[in-house]
């Protein structure tokens, strides 16, 4: 249905943009090419507002949303808050891969995820293990956790607290 559409819009536009092109009145032709820039504008800037109201608070902080506006927060409840300025961050990461039961290289995988701000493929590269090997070892840890996606799993863990 979706090429449908965008084929009829393809019409719309292009049918009146040749009639435009091809009667050689410049004014004419700067004056569509006006209409539609500013009818882009628009569309962009509603998508970008849109994305924004999509956000989602939780405990005052926003977490990211999927492309469809479903929420990517962790569906298991978080334990009794503690100081978090204790831990390291080796600590932090310990104690996180202790309490849901994390191999070691799904620890090395999180921890991968977690500090670093490098692709998907890169982090797979620097792990010295495949894309889909990657997202593997991701989907067993989003199993462990009660996360949906990778993003719900670098969310969760920080917003994430030990039990003592």
């Amino acid at each position: 249905m979706g090429r449908v559409v965008n084929n009829v819009c393809s019409m719309f536009v292009m049918a009146p943009a040749v009639a435009i092109i091809s009667s050689q009145n410049v004014l004419a032709a700067v004056g569509a090419a006006l209409v539609m820039f500013v009818g882009i504008v628009i569309t962009l800037l509603g998508q970008l507002g849109q994305r924004a109201d999509d956000a989602v608070m939780q405990d005052g902080l926003p977490l990211a949303t999927d492309d469809l506006g479903g929420d990517l927060a962790p569906t298991c409840s978080d334990p009794e808050p503690v100081e978090a300025a204790e831990l390291t961050s080796d600590e932090r990461l310990d104690a996180f891969v202790a309490t849901f039961g994390l191999t070691e290289r799904e620890r090395d995988i999180l921890e991968a995820l977690v500090v670093s701000d490098q692709s998907v493929q890169d982090i797979a590269t620097t792990l010295f293990l495949s894309r889909s090997t990657l997202y593997r070892h991701i989907s067993s840890i989003n199993k462990k956790t009660g996360t949906a996606s990778r993003v719900a799993l670098i969310n969760f863990y920080w917003s994430w607290t030990p039990q003592d």
